[in-house]
């Protein structure tokens, strides 16, 4: 995925280059190849990322974010005894490398299409990394013809035990309904107490600044040049009613302006969340 290797580029670059740090990915740099990782190696960094991308800096911020928050809400699960860690469409996010909590603390299933897992063993092979964690379990999932649930079926993965579940950035590329078929999936197979974290784009027409709406109008150019376009959003209030009728309890759901107050408050490169994206955090309903 073309999109999946401009997130790792956000990352390494925010990381090497844009302090404070929202989010510290010091590994994103080892999965780059070709024009990204000539980039981040020479000054056309400040050109590409602060000049040519400059109408897109909020997504940058959003691909931030949304890793900042799936991540502190880990740590907390994992403080409360989970033991368990699933990455939807992990692409070339690099948890399972950096373990803050050590391999120990959890088994890491990492759900992707195989031709993208096979690209990320070798880029991690090229790069040194040494051998992979041994908690961690790739599982591999033919998104065209297979469901979750298959990929569930083949792996080491409890459903007798509560698990956290990260997918993020994928459901703008998604039909609505094929998401929502996803998340029942994953309440389906997890354990009550499972929790989730994952994003979403709102309609455009609840932007109120003409600025946020250009930029919304931007990505999905951008995006759709790339062959990749976005063709999912949610009404944030229908959103949480289906997934209350699924069994997932709403924890938080934080728009732009929330994630801005979380994350994006003393800074003077105007780095920020992007306009119209959401972060949800959810809960497999307990049955006592």
């Amino acid at each position: 995925s073309k999109t999946a290797e401009a997130a790792a580029a956000a990352r390494a670059y925010h990381a090497g280059y844009q302090p404070p740090l929202v989010f510290d990915d010091p590994l994103a740099r080892a999965f780059l190849r070709g024009f990204w990782r000539l980039v981040l190696a020479t000054p056309l960094r400040y050109i590409v990322f602060e000049k040519g991308m400059k109408d897109l800096k909020s997504v940058g911020g959003q691909v931030l974010a949304r890793s900042r928050f799936a991540e502190d809400r880990l740590a907390l699960a994992i403080d409360r005894g989970v033991r368990q860690y699933v990455i939807i469409g992990a692409g070339y996010d690099s948890y399972c490398l950096r373990q803050p909590h050590g391999e120990s603390a959890l088994r890491i299933f990492e759900i992707d299409h195989p031709a993208t897992q096979r690209e990320k063993r070798r880029r991690l092979q090229a790069a040194g990394s040494g051998p992979l964690p041994e908690n961690l379990e790739f599982v591999p999932v033919y998104f065209e013809r297979e469901q979750l649930s298959d990929g569930f079926t083949r792996s080491g993965f409890s459903g007798g035990s509560p698990a956290f579940f990260s997918w993020l950035g994928t459901t703008p590329y998604l039909t609505n309904r094929a998401t929502l078929a996803s998340l029942s999936m994953i309440v389906e197979q997890a354990a009550p107490g499972s929790e989730i974290v994952f994003d979403f784009l709102g309609p455009e027409r609840l932007l109120r600044a003409d600025s946020h709406r250009q930029v919304y109008r931007t990505l999905k150019a951008f995006t759709e040049r790339r062959g990749e376009p976005l063709i999912g959003e949610f009404e944030p209030g229908d959103l949480a009613a289906e997934l209350e009728a699924m069994g997932l309890e709403m924890l938080e759901q934080l728009d732009h302006e929330a994630q801005d107050g979380l994350y994006f408050q003393v800074r003077g490169d105007h780095l920020c969340a992007m306009p119209g994206s959401y972060l949800v955090h959810a809960r497999v309903r307990r049955t006592d």
